[in-house]
């Protein structure tokens, strides 16, 4: 059997498509990749926060029921945290930390994101710093910090790591969870449809239920400055700046973090 798998045409997005056909050929099967344009992919201009999760994944719900596509390989992050939406499958995960990339040599003042989760913890760390929002994907990003609309960025490591970045000129600083939570599932590549189930992580799958979960606890849209990270062992939550963490053990470690950022 052929599986026809539906990605976005970014360079990220088909190297996470590609690394979900190679786990399907893994298991015996063919693979065709179908790549579709999104109404996120469409406007470059809007912030995240107004476009909304969904817009980079709401095209695909129909395609699979229509059955143009068998599955769809999206960032997990970028589903909306609605209940409905939680019926994925997973790769297993990548280094989900931010990362700050800055110019070598140069000072930091200006630094760019498009992500009020990231912005809030930012803020915190480097507070004499101004934070710009920023969009595009991660070449752009780079470009523009190069063309001097900023001095550093703020990124997803696995997103880089997926790409093999590799530049002399810029300088990778990683930021400890604790300081910077990650979003909800961010490393993770969510495969959507049934046959997602031959190539699932469960380990994986795991943790982004939980981080999922907890999410939508904090209210934690594109706009709420939310983290919920899951290592295995220990759960990291952020709401606007606020971090609080504790070992996982069930629904109630959830609750009385939420109460902690919260409250």
């Amino acid at each position: 059997m052929k599986i026809k798998i539906g990605t976005r045409g970014s360079k990220l997005a088909l190297a996470q498509a590609n690394l979900a056909a190679q786990a399907f050929q893994r298991q015996g099967y063919d693979t065709e990749l179908v790549v579709v344009h999104t109404r996120g992919d469409q406007n470059q201009t809007a912030s995240l926060s107004e476009i909304g999760r969904g817009a980079f994944t709401d095209v695909f719900s129909s395609m699979l029921k229509e059955g143009s596509i068998d599955v769809a390989v999206h960032s997990a992050k970028d589903l909306p945290t609605t209940e409905d939406r939680d019926h994925f499958f997973c790769l297993p995960r990548a280094d989900a930390r931010d990362v700050l990339l800055s110019l070598k040599n140069k000072k930091i003042n200006l630094i760019g994101t498009g992500s009020p989760r990231r912005e809030a913890a930012i803020r915190r760390m480097y507070p004499n710093a101004q934070v710009l929002p920023i969009r595009g994907n991660v070449d752009t990003r780079i470009r523009k910090m190069k063309q001097g609309e900023c001095d550093a960025l703020v990124l997803a490591m696995a997103g880089l790591i997926r790409l093999h970045f590799s530049d002399e000129e810029v300088l990778l600083h990683p930021l400890p969870v604790q300081d910077c939570v990650p979003a909800a599932c961010q490393g993770i590549i969510a495969v959507e449809g049934k046959w997602g189930e031959a190539v699932n992580h469960p380990a994986t799958a795991v943790a982004a239920k939980l981080e999922r979960s907890c999410q939508r606890l904090l209210e934690g849209g594109c706009t709420g400055g939310v983290g919920c990270y899951f290592d295995g062992a220990t759960l990291y939550v952020q709401k606007e700046g606020r971090m609080a963490k504790a070992e996982y053990k069930g629904r109630e470690s959830i609750m009385a973090l939420v109460k902690k950022v919260t409250g």
